[in-house]
Parts: C-alpha cells; structure tokens; sequence
C-alpha cells in the first residue's frame, strides 16, 4: 500500500481502472434500476389485467344467474302455485346453469302454503343428479337476509357469502321477490358454491409464491393465502387485534386502498415474513366484492436479481480486461516522468550536470522537460548568487552579534553590584528588540556614600542607535564622575552630542544620584518617562521638570529635583519598551496598568520586582512580536550601619537574600568582606561559609511552599567571645534544636535520609537556639572564639 501511495505509475493505473469500473458499475446499476422499474410496471399491468378478467368472468356468472332467476321469478307468477309447479320450476332453473349449485322457491308467511302444498322448496346439485327438499326450518330461513332482503325491500340483492346449514356448503345467493300488483308473493333464489370460484382463482397463473384474495363489500375476508382468516375476518378486526403498530398500520392502509378505489396496486410488507409484497386487486360491480393477488416483491423482482448477477459477473470480467490496456497508458505516460524524478532527486544533491530526458515530445511531459531544463540552468545561476549573499548575510550576522556582545559588555551585569553595601538592593536588566538596541542603563559609586545610576532611551532601533546609546553611557559616566550634579551632566553631555548629530537623533535620559547615608535622591530628567516610586500601599510617578531629551537642542536648560527615599521605598525606572507592550488586539500595556502591578506587588527584592514585571509584560504580550527595547531598573537602600535592636546592641553587619541558590553566591562574598574587614582566620570563615550554606539550602528547599520571592535576613554580632548569627524566614515553622539525632553507629543503608545536615550544624557551633517570632523564623547560632 505504501509503494501505490509513492508510485504515480500504480496510482495512474488504478486511476483508469476505478474510472473505467466506476462507468461499467454505473451502467450496471441503472440497467439493473431502470429494468427493476420496468418489470414493476409490467406486472402491474399483467395482474390488474389478470384481476379484472377474473372479476369480468365472475360478473358474467352472476349476469347469467341473475337472468335466470328474474325469468323464473317472471314465469312463477303466470302458474298456479304449486308443490309439483315449483320443482319443475327449480330443477328447470339447474338444467338451464350448470354454474348454479342450487335454487329455492319461498311462499311468502303470508300466503296459504296448505293450498300450495309447501312453504319453502329447496333444488340442489349433488354431482349429476339434482335433489329437492323441503327446507327443514322454515322460520329461520325466513329471518335469513336471502328471504327478507329482497321480500322487505321488493327488489333483487345478492347476499354475502354463508355457509347453508341444510347443504353445509359455502355459498352466495341471489334472490328476486315475486310480485302480483303490490304484494311479494314468493321469494325466487340461486345459490353460486364459491368452492368453483375459489378453485378458479386458484388455478390461475401467479408464481410460486402468489396467493389469490376475495373480499366482500363489507371488508370480510373469503378468500386469503391465511386460511385461519377466512368468513371470520376483515382487515379492520385484524388491525384491531395486531399486536405491533407496523402490522397494524398495514392492515390499515390495505383496508382503506380497497375501499377507496375500484381497482389499482398498493405495496405493503407481509405480516409474518415481514417481506415487501404488493396487492394487484379489480371489483366485482353485481356484489361490490374485491378480487385480488398477493404477490411477494422477490418473485416479481427475481429475473432482474438473476439477470443483474449476470451482467455484474460481465461488467467484472470487463473491467479485468481493462487492466493491460490501463497499465500499457500509464507505463507509457510515467516512463519519462520517472526518469526526470531520477534526475531531480541527483539535481537536488548538487548534481547540475545530470542528463536530462530526450524533450523530443511536443505534449505537457515534453514541456514539461524542457521547462526542467530550463530551471537547472536558473537554479545553477541562482545558487551561486544566493551562496554569495548568505556568505555576505552571514558576515553582517556574525558582526552583529558581535555588537550586541560588546554592547552589554559595557552594560553592568554583576548583581548584586556592590556585596560591600548589604542595604544596597539594586537590579536591571534590558532586552532588546533587535540584534542590538538604543536603551542603556548604568550604575557606579561615585565615592563611599554617593550611588549615580541612569537608564535612557536613543531614538531609533538597530546599529545606529546602539552606537549612540555607546556614546552617550560613556559620556554621561565620565560626566557625572567629574560634576557629581545631574543636571550640569545632562547639559554638558547635551551639548556634546549635538555637535555634528546630522542624522538628528536624540536620547531620552533619566539621571540621579542617591545619598546612602541620608537617602536624599538628586535626580534629572531628559523627556524620559518618570520614574515610578512605590512600597506596600502606593505607587507613584516622580514629579520633574520638562526639558527636551538630549542631542535635541543645545543649550537646553535642565533642572535638578529632589527626593528623600522612604526606607521601605522602591524606585523603578523603566523605558518606553514597556509601556508601550502592545498584544495582538493592539491594546497597549500603559502607564496604569504598570502602576496597578506595582501597587500590587508583596515585599520583595528589587530583582524579585524585575523579574516580574517582566513576566506580566510578556503575559500581556500573548507572544506578539517585541517592537521595542524593554529596559527596567529598580533600586532601594536602607541604611544597616545605623542601630538595628538585637538584644540591645546592634549588628556588625546584615546580609539581605532572596529563597534562590543562586544567592548563596553573596553570602560567600559577604563572609570573605567581614573575613577581610573584622580579621577573621581562614579557618573560621570557612566553618561559619558550611554552617550558613547548610541551613540556607534547607530554608531554600523545603521553607516556602509558593513560587514567590522571600527575604531571608542574617544578622551578624561580633565581640570578644566570639561570633553570634541570626538568621531569619518567613517560611513555614521548623525547629532545628527538637529534632532527633540521628544514629551515626548504624549502618548507612539502615539509616533514615535526612538529618545529618543538622546534627553538623549542632556539632560545628557552640550553642544553637530557635525562637518564632511576629510569624518568622529566627535561629540563633553562636561560635566561640578559640
């Protein structure tokens, strides 16, 4: 099956064999509907005719009956009446019809029968012989609808079929009233044994499987293929008594198609065998009866099923004589078509002198070569140009990107910056649009207690931009580090990059410098977006004078603001990357949206707030491209060489880290500080680097069930006796100084996991207490000197 997938040759074979099937088939099928429908139609025809010549011939029974009995009647009223005057009569009626079974003479109750010597004379045929009597119950016979029909309504009727009691024989009759003036006199009879209708229906031609029916005018069944039915029935009894709703429904139409109609067709399914049949039925004008003939739809349909086998057994041994001829066209037609496969699959390794073949054919595959043939060449040609470009665009990347690494090479990256000044928690971060980008941020301690930090925005993206962004950071560092005043550095450096800016491009800058022992903030703005200063309960844009951005205008006034920073206070500054995040329903992300995340946010690191926002800018995003430069920095400061209590004294120092392992990094550099500043031996800062790193991975690990930022704060007392730590969460309460110690003499593979991190820490240090206060942990742990 996979190789026909692959194969046009096999699918274009089996493309002309299923259409040439598909035709035949289709020839087949309407043949075999087209003939079904004929030969419907033709025994329609042949059965209502058969119908309406059995019921002619039957009325022509009843029409010679009838003139019998009127003649009689006639006859009878002229003689005088008498016993032998009525049998001679009844025995002439029989002689005259042989079809008549027998004939009766009924004096009226009326008349004087001992006079006429009888009452009720009754002549029958029994084989060649004809029998007379004289009917055994004259009072009933009277009541019956063969005397009182046609004695009460003075006119001829034919009855319904009964069965005679004194003959025991089923029969119609057709009785006249005798009348002399007004007064019926005598009731004149023939009887028709339906035993020579029903062998003559019988007899009649209709398949194996077709059943005659007779029905009366009244509905009730004389004749049916269901015996059982028979002089009890009608179709409505039956529907009545049908258990299921299809057999009744049937019973029903049948009943309503014959008395609605003198003669017609109607297909119904058989109740027993549930298979399709139809009901070919003709009248019988005298009595108003229904001849019909059930006949099974699969013996009407049955030469159509075996000629269809035939011509089904042709049209498959037609379609097999198609397959040399379908394989012949499709060879004829694939053969070049795979050889230029062939030769695309060698022109696709790089092959460009392969043979192509003979284009000596003038239709589409001749075409089809040449054009081939034609796209070589082009592609030959176009290769080598496009291997010329991409070494060249290959070229550009690598100096690209070699850009954008010198670029935030001279980007500060190191975080935490300064580990020296642990109140200290500044973080940024920029990520660009292009390869390489116009937004810049730098930091630098201009001395021991003054913080310069800027962030700015260059108008434009790509090389241009990142070149001037180089020029204005370095010019604004260099700037500051000889003013120290933001607004004479804004104006000199304004100065400096307008001279020769042809291309009229410009820098938006925010600029300031942060007093770590007051917390005054002196800042400077260049038309950059304001800063937005924010804690627990608000956030807020700074408030600075316009002035235009740089390399705008020389000479452009700048004006220096400031601020005292709250301790608890963060400071953002952010470029317009973010605010103007835009998603795919191009709504931005904006300045309120920015201020409600802010508001929102719990305490937590300046890193912790970058990450993010970052986050939520992406989130926003929904994966839309990034149009812009997106640069955040975020700073706050408190001041820890001021009095912090801790049993009444204050701490030597204090180290601020996040529940992150890739802050363990800063305790180790903070403890190498202290080594260097308090003189300690290598000996103790390597025990006290194992005591800090062993407890900080078990608070990192195991402390915090969410995925938020938390402060781990450790404090540090140095005195004569030696060194004194606090180390202190807000994660979930764990007591180091209640847990068991474990049994170092068993062996390890029968040991529990866990615990012997805290049976080190026990051992390493002098004393070990844990108190939960206002929600936090706090651990205490004391080394001794000596």
């Amino acid at each position: 099956m996979a190789y026909i997938k692959r194969s046009l040759f096999f699918r274009l074979a089996l493309l002309i064999l299923g259409g040439g099937s598909l035709v035949v088939l289709a020839i087949v099928a309407f043949n075999h509907f087209q003939m079904r429908r004929n030969i419907l139609a033709d025994q329609e025809r042949y059965y209502t005719a058969l119908a309406s010549s059995a019921a002619a011939k039957f009325s022509v029974q009843l029409m010679e009956t009838q003139k019998v009995v009127d003649e009689a009647a006639a006859l009878f009223t002229t003689l005088p009446r008498t016993r032998a005057t009525a049998l001679s009569l009844l025995k002439k009626c029989l002689r005259l019809n042989r079809n008549i079974y027998g004939s009766a003479i009924a004096l009226a109750p009326l008349e004087n029968d001992q006079e006429a010597g009888f009452r009720i004379l009754y002549a029958w045929r029994e084989g060649e012989r004809i029998r007379t009597m004289e009917r055994s119950q004259p009072e009933q016979d009277y009541q019956s609808d063969w005397f009182s029909l046609p004695y009460y309504l003075s006119e001829s009727v034919w009855t319904d079929p009964y069965v005679d009691a004194d003959v025991d024989t089923l029969m119609i009759t057709y009785c006249t009233p005798v009348r002399i003036g007004e007064r019926t006199v005598a009731v004149i009879t023939c009887d028709l044994a339906l035993k020579d209708l029903q062998t003559s229906l019988s007899g009649l031609e209709l398949g194996r499987h077709g059943k005659p029916m007779l029905v009366s005018r009244f509905g009730k069944l004389i004749l049916h293929p269901r015996s059982e039915w028979m002089h009890k029935e009608t179709f409505v009894s039956l529907a009545e008594g049908a258990k299921k709703g299809a057999d009744r429904d049937t019973l029903l139409s049948i009943s309503r198609s014959l008395s609605g109609s003198a003669a017609g067709s109607f297909r119904f399914r058989q109740i027993v065998s549930q298979e399709q049949a139809w009901l070919y039925f003709d009248s019988i004008p005298l009595t108003g009866w229904k001849i019909g003939f059930i006949i099974p739809e699969k013996q009407i349909l049955a030469p159509v099923v075996r000629l269809g086998v035939k011509t089904l057994l042709i049209a498959v041994c037609g379609i097999l004589l198609l397959l040399p001829p379908a394989f012949f066209i499709a060879r004829t037609i694939t053969r070049p078509l795979k050889a230029l496969s062939g030769a695309a699959d060698q022109l696709a390794q790089g092959d460009f002198g392969v043979s192509l073949p003979a284009a000596d054919r003038t239709d589409e595959i001749g075409r089809l070569i040449a054009a081939f043939d034609r796209m070589r060449t082009d592609l030959k040609s176009y290769i080598g140009e496009l291997t010329r470009t991409t070494a060249e665009k290959e070229k550009i990347a690598s100096e690209l990107s070699i850009a954008c690494e010198i670029q935030h090479s001279i980007l500060p990256k190191i975080f935490p910056p300064f580990p020296q000044r642990s109140g200290l928690d500044l973080y940024a971060t920029l990520s660009s649009a292009r390869e390489v980008g116009g937004d810049l941020y730098d930091f630098t301690l201009l001395d021991d207690d003054h913080l310069y930090f800027c962030i700015g925005d260059v108008s434009g993206k790509g090389v241009p931009a990142s070149l001037f962004m180089a020029v204005g950071k370095t010019l604004l560092k260099s700037t500051i580090q000889t003013l120290q005043d933001p607004a004479k550095t804004l104006f000199h450096v304004n100065n400096e990059l307008s001279q020769g800016n042809e291309n009229c491009m410009f820098i938006t800058t925010f600029c300031g410098i942060l007093d770590l022992r007051t917390n005054e903030l002196i800042y400077a703005n260049a038309g950059h977006n304001p800063p937005v200063l924010f804690d627990q309960h608000q956030a807020r844009f700074l408030d600075s004078a316009s002035s235009p951005p740089l390399a705008a205008m020389p000479d452009s006034p700048f004006r220096n603001e400031r601020l005292v920073l709250p301790a608890e206070a963060k400071l953002l500054l952010y470029t317009d990357g973010v605010t103007e995040a835009m998603n795919p329903q191009l709504e931005l992300f904006g300045e309120e949206r920015l201020l409600a995340f802010l508001r929102e946010q719990p305490p937590q690191t300046a890193e912790g707030c970058v990450s993010m926002l970052s986050k939520r800018v992406r989130g926003f995003a929904q994966g839309a491209e990034q149009s812009d430069d997106i640069t955040l920095l975020c700073i706050s400061y408190r001041d820890l060489q001021h009095p912090l209590e801790a049993n009444d004294t204050s701490p030597t120092s204090l180290l601020i880290l996040t529940n992150h392992t890739s802050e363990l990094p800063r305790m180790v550099a903070w403890l190498e500080d202290l080594q260097t500043r308090l003189g300690w031996s290598y000996e103790l800062t390597s025990q006290l680097n194992l005591i800090l790193e062993e407890w900080l991975v078990n608070v990192i690990s195991y402390a915090f069930a969410d995925d938020h930022l938390h402060e781990i704060e450790i404090r540090l007392w140095q005195d004569e006796a030696g060194v004194r730590m606090e180390v202190s969460d807000d994660g979930a309460p764990f007591d180091p100084t209640a847990q068991k110690q474990p049994d170092l003499d068993a062996a390890i593979e029968d040991r529990p996991i866990g615990g012997l991190g805290i049976h080190f820490i026990r051992t390493s240090l002098d004393e070990l207490r844990y108190a939960r206060t206002d929600g936090r942990n706090v651990v205490t742990m004391i080394k001794q000197k000596g």
